[in-house]
């Protein structure tokens, strides 16, 4: 069957480039760029499977600019942006620029048609006015408790292997997956084994590097809308996975409803997480824009996929940049005790995160660097133009101030990049330095994209990331926790590099994904 289906998407490639090359130009055909390497693949193997992630586009960018053209496969010119008028264009409306057909269609066997994460216009509006609620500051606060619970059991095991050296990234993985399961879904995922084996078989399918996953995308990428429907009912292996991940996330959430629902109609309280609240909201929200139970059903799995992998491997960045920096180690832990002191003293149960500069600074500053997603994709779904913040020369020597897109282009914006741009990070934004957020430098905030401190990592515009502030609750929780108790070192000899595998996972030098570090209880 993945034969078949391979050679049926070669043919609609094969059409869809006729039908590319027979229309008028855009301008993303005359910008600068680098010359593809391949007809075959374009510039994607450098762009996608280089390493470090991010430094075959940061290479481009500099000796390009801040947008330009690049190959993907069969000939296909993607247009790059680490502009910031460019980018927030982009994602302020996603009317015109929509997901990618390959995104959408990994969405919608992934999580369903009623996912947040796949929901289009007016019913991606009304989904997430309902969820919105659920992931208030005031509701993500309350998880604090659960997800400090979570970060003392990790405190544990590490405590067992004091001395030696442990594979955070797997330990994170688990951790992160435990605390979003439980705080958000307030379901006990250590007692389903089955889940946890299905969802780790699914990490590791959809993080595959190879030239055939490059090639798999590419035809996904060209996917008529009219073919979506025959791969979502005759899946190939790799999609079947995910398909088999959501029968059982729909499992699972069927059976949180169904108990949820008895008690807020017996007029019991509910329990304390996430998804209780959402129940809440949806049970007050007027018949037109309720969620439906299907809709309600497909929120556990991408609420979980999402927020787990992104958030372990942001972790996982944090305890890397610290092991080689041991008197950041030696700052953080003593504002951390610092806190714990003050809280005793004044008698409450838990600190205040946001209150602790060295702490937060950290956060941004990795985040900043090491952006767990590298990349997002977008598809003009009409003929449109973009603006730029400045000026740039195309290859026949014209002066661009907006790019003219026809439809269906395809286009790259890169996290990496716009992260790192000097203009809005300043003359050292290539450098690692926390202190940029405490020596009272002026962001420049012309190019705000996202929610949190002008990053990119959570996007921006109406697609924002729902869940960004529980993921930050819980980076402060478990990396406050563990400084707490441990340092941290790269053992001699180790190598660590960021790849690209849907998210920047850290890689040795023999191409196995994990991070080993030395732990020292203290």
């Amino acid at each position: 069957m993945d034969y078949i289906l391979m050679f049926l998407l070669f043919i609609v490639s094969c059409f869809l480039l006729i039908r590319r090359y027979t229309r008028r130009s855009d301008d993303v055909s005359s910008l600068q760029g680098p010359k593809p390497c391949s007809w075959v693949y374009g510039n994607m193997i450098e762009f996608i499977l280089g390493i470090p992630a991010g430094q075959t586009e940061m290479g481009w960018f500099a000796k390009y600019g801040d947008v330009l053209k690049f190959f993907a496969c069969f000939g296909e010119e993607r247009l790059l942006l680490s502009d910031p008028a460019a980018i927030k264009h982009v994602l302020l409306d996603p009317r015109v620029f929509v997901k990618s057909r390959k995104y959408q269609l990994i969405n919608l066997i992934g999580f369903g048609e009623g996912s947040v994460i796949y929901a289009e216009g007016a019913d991606h509006r009304r989904i997430r006015g309902v969820m919105n609620t659920m992931f208030s500051a005031a509701s993500v606060r309350t998880l604090t408790p659960v997800l400090e619970r979570t970060a003392k059991d990790l405190s544990q095991v590490c405590e067992l292997s004091s001395g030696s050296t442990v594979d955070i990234y797997r330990l994170l993985h688990q951790t992160t997956l435990r605390a979003i399961t439980e705080a958000v879904m307030g379901y006990d995922i250590t007692s389903d084994k089955e889940y946890t084996s299905t969802y780790e078989d699914l990490l590791v399918s959809v993080s595959q590097r190879s030239k055939k996953g490059i090639i798999a995308d590419a035809f996904l990428s060209r996917l008529p809308s009219s073919c979506v429907q025959l791969l979502k009912d005759y899946p190939p292996t790799d999609l079947k996975k995910l398909l088999d991940h959501r029968k059982m996330t729909n499992k699972i959430s069927e059976n949180l409803i169904a108990s949820q629902a008895k008690s807020i109609k017996d007029g019991n309280p509910l329990e304390d997480n996430l998804y209780s609240i959402l129940l809440n909201s949806n049970a007050k929200a007027s018949d037109k824009n309720k969620m439906s139970v299907d809709e309600l059903k497909d929120q556990f799995g991408g609420l979980t996929t999402a927020g787990e992998d992104t958030t372990a491997n942001s972790i996982v960045w944090i305890l890397y940049v610290l092991s080689q920096h041991r008197e950041w180690q030696d700052r953080l832990r003593r504002e951390v005790k610092e806190a714990d002191n003050a809280a005793n003293t004044s008698g409450v149960d838990s600190i205040e995160y946001d209150r602790l500069p060295f702490l937060n600074a950290i956060i941004k500053e990795v985040l900043r660097f090491y952006p767990a997603g590298s990349f997002t994709e977008r598809e003009a779904a009409c003929d449109t133009t973009i603006p730029l913040s400045t000026p740039i020369i195309s290859l026949s020597g014209k002066s661009l101030t907006n790019l003219s897109v026809n439809k269906g282009r395809r286009m790259i914006i890169s996290m990496t990049a716009y992260n790192r741009l000097p203009s809005i990070w300043g003359h050292d934004a290539n450098e690692l330095n926390p202190l940029r957020w405490l020596d009272g430098r002026e962001i420049e905030s012309g190019g705000t994209i996202g929610p949190y401190a002008n990053l990119s990592n959570f996007i921006g515009g109406p697609r924002t990331c729902l869940g960004w502030r529980f993921a930050i609750l819980e980076i402060q929780v478990i990396v406050a926790e563990l400084m707490r108790n441990f340092a941290f070192s790269l053992p001699p000899g180790v190598t660590i590099c960021p790849a690209s595998a849907i998210t920047v996972v850290p890689m040795d030098s023999h191409g196995r994904t994990w991070l080993p570090l030395h732990v020292v209880h203290l």
